[in-house]
């Protein structure tokens, strides 16, 4: 395969990864460049959205977290010299990228390693990208190490989008373990982040976000355009969730009745 580079020399898996090896100053000229006509080509697609990831242990991520630089030259030691190569790519994607499209920065806020990113960590984080032109940070964690000891469960990761929206004053993207409408209504309208990345539900079901807004029998206009062979089926599956609703309304009812309540 392709040699692997890294701000490193380092390998994910003992004994069984290929090692990366530490970029040099040419590698990383020519990664930025390949990063720059990525962007042009986004651009003349028509691409309403570009998202730089600096997350989950990928080459910019090898740079920011400290357990992935060991670099002694400008771009290792403090976190201030860790972001300078990413922030290096940000800046020459944003000079290309049209200014009234926004970009987007994915980092792992949170590496949940000793001696790893922390949550604080990921506030200068962000604070750097917003100052270098983000309009948004997709707030994920993790998989920079095969030591990690992450503390799943639902909406896991949003306390971190939170943070990072409320201390830096930049919008943020909630990703992880969010599975349903009612988590992500929440979620937004609490002002815990702006907005939601909804990845499993959909390789789960391709039609998630159609089905939740008929389950929570949202028929405005936005975003439900269901395609025309399926409306029929649209119909159903409304009339289902509200048999669905009104079942559990009668069942409360009749709970509190029993309960004199």
């Amino acid at each position: 395969g392709c040699p692997l580079i890294a701000a490193s020399p380092q390998q994910y898996l003992a004994g069984l990864s290929p090692t990366a090896q530490a970029m040099t100053r040419d590698d990383m000229d020519r990664v930025r460049e390949d990063f720059v006509a990525a962007a042009r080509r986004a651009a003349a697609a028509g691409f309403d959205l570009l998202e730089l990831h600096c997350a989950h242990g990928y080459l910019l991520s090898s740079f920011i977290s400290p357990l992935t630089n060991q670099r002694s030259d400008d771009y290792g030691g403090p976190l201030d010299r860790r972001l300078r190569y990413p922030l290096e790519v940000f800046r020459a994607l944003r000079a290309v990228w049209p200014q009234d499209r926004p970009m987007s920065v994915r980092i792992s806020a949170h590496d949940w390693v000793p001696g790893g990113t922390t949550p604080e960590d990921a506030v200068a984080i962000a604070a750097a990208f917003q100052a270098a032109g983000a309009d948004l940070i997709d707030v994920s964690s993790g998989q920079v190490s095969k030591a990690q000891q992450p503390v799943y469960g639902r909406m896991w990761q949003t306390p971190l989008a939170e943070g990072i929206r409320n201390r830096v004053g930049i919008a943020t993207m909630a990703v992880g373990a969010i599975s349903e409408a009612d988590h992500v209504n929440s979620i937004i309208a609490s002002g815990r982040a702006d907005l939601c990345a909804i990845g499993r539900p959909h390789l789960a079901h391709p039609a998630w976000t159609l089905a939740e807004a008929a389950r929570i029998g949202y028929r405005g206009p936005i975003g439900l355009d269901w395609p025309a062979p399926y409306r029929s089926g649209k119909a159903l599956l409304e009339r289902e969730f509200e048999r669905l609703r009104g079942g559990s309304v009668a069942a409360a009812e009749q709970a509190n009745k029993a309960l004199g309540v």
